[in-house]
C-alpha cells in the first residue's frame, strides 16, 4: 500500500504523541497607553468582527487603520481637500465595508467622501458646501444620518439630516445650534450640541420631537458606552459618561481635547483622539487607549 504525505504526518504525530499548538495571537492592548500618530485623529470607528479601529486622520486627509496585532496602517488617501484643509469629521462603517467620512469644508467646501472595500474612494454627489458637516452615524436599518450646520448672518443655523451616498440629505432635526456628535442607539438618535452644552434624544420615528438628555459643558463626538451609556469628550480634556437616565459623570480627565470615541465591549477599553489645540509650539495628537470597566 503506498502511503501518501498526509497519512504520513499524521503517523508521525501520532508516534510523537506530539500535539500542534495553535498559532499565538496578539496581546490585547487595553492601556491606560498613549500612541503617537503621525496624524491628527478625529472620527474612530471600532470594527468588531475584525478588530479594527478605523480613524479618520484630520491631518493628512485619509483614513486609518489601527490593530492589536498590526499597529497603525494606511486604509485610503481621500480625494484632493479644500484649500482650508481636510477637516475631516466622524466616519462610519457600512454593512459592505464602505467607509464613509465626514469633511468639514469651513463654509466653503463641505462634503462626504466613501472608500469602498477595493480601495477607491469618491466624494458623494450633490451635497451642499456651505454645510460644515461633523458628526455621522449608522442607524439598525442602515440610514444614515448627519450633523451640520450653516452660518448665516454670524449665527449658527444646525441641523440634523438623513443622508444616501446618491447624494441626498433630508432634514430630521433642525433649529440647532452647533451639532457635533450624532449616534443612532436601538429606535432613538442622539446629538450632541456643542454651543448649546446638551445632548439631545430624538426618536426616529419622530426626530423633531427630541428633549434634552443630559446638560454638560461643550460635548463633542458621541459614542456608545457600557451598561447602555453614551460617551463624549469636549474641549476640558475630559470623557464625560452619560447614564441612560441622563446622569452625567466624570470617566476620565487629563487630555487634551478628546474628539473622537470607540469603544470596545469585549475587551473593555475605550480608544480616544486626543487633539493638541495648541499648535504655538508644534502639536501632538495621541491615540489614547484606556480600560473601561462596567
Amino acid at each position: 500500500m503506498r502511503l501518501t504525505p498526509l497519512v504520513l504526518a499524521l503517523l508521525f504525530a501520532h508516534a510523537c504523541d506530539k500535539q500542534v499548538d495553535p498559532p499565538p495571537t496578539a496581546a490585547i492592548e487595553r492601556g491606560p497607553k498613549a500612541l503617537t500618530l503621525e496624524g491628527d485623529p478625529n472620527g474612530l470607528w471600532w470594527d468588531a468582527p475584525s478588530r479594527t479601529l478605523y480613524i479618520a486622520d484630520d491631518q493628512n486627509n485619509r483614513i486609518l487603520q489601527w490593530t492589536d496585532a498590526g499597529g497603525v496602517s494606511l486604509v485610503a488617501t481621500l480625494p484632493p481637500a479644500p484649500a482650508d484643509g481636510a477637516g475631516l469629521g466622524d466616519l462610519v462603517r457600512m454593512p459592505d465595508g464602505t467607509l464613509v467620512v465626514v469633511r468639514f469644508g469651513y463654509g466653503k467646501a463641505g462634503d462626504v467622501v466613501f472608500v469602498k472595500p477595493d480601495g477607491t474612494s469618491g466624494i458623494v454627489p450633490g451635497l451642499k458646501p456651505e454645510r460644515r458637516r461633523i458628526g455621522l452615524t449608522l442607524a439598525r436599518d442602515g440610514q444614515l444620518y448627519v450633523g451640520y450646520f450653516v452660518r448665516v448672518s454670524n449665527v449658527n443655523v444646525g441641523s440634523v439630516a438623513r443622508l444616501t451616498l446618491d447624494g441626498t440629505e433630508q432634514e430630521s432635526i433642525g433649529a440647532l445650534q452647533k451639532p457635533v456628535g450624532v449616534t443612532a442607539v436601538g429606535d432613538s438618535l442622539f446629538v450632541s450640541d456643542q454651543l448649546a452644552g446638551k445632548v439631545y434624544r430624538a426618536p426616529l420615528a419622530a426626530p423633531q420631537d427630541y428633549t434634552t438628555l443630559a446638560t454638560l459643558p461643550s460635548p463633542d463626538l458621541l459614542a456608545v458606552g457600557p451598561g447602555g451609556s453614551l460617551l463624549t469628550g469636549s474641549r476640558e480634556g475630559k470623557v464625560f459618561r452619560i447614564a441612560p437616565s441622563g446622569e452625567v459623570g466624570v470617566l476620565a480627565s487629563g487630555y487634551q481635547q478628546p474628539r473622537g470615541l470607540a469603544y470596545d465591549a469585549e475587551n473593555k477599553r475605550l480608544f480616544i483622539a486626543d487633539h493638541d489645540g495648541d499648535t504655538s509650539n508644534g502639536a501632538t495628537h495621541f491615540l489614547q487607549i484606556i480600560p473601561v470597566e462596567d
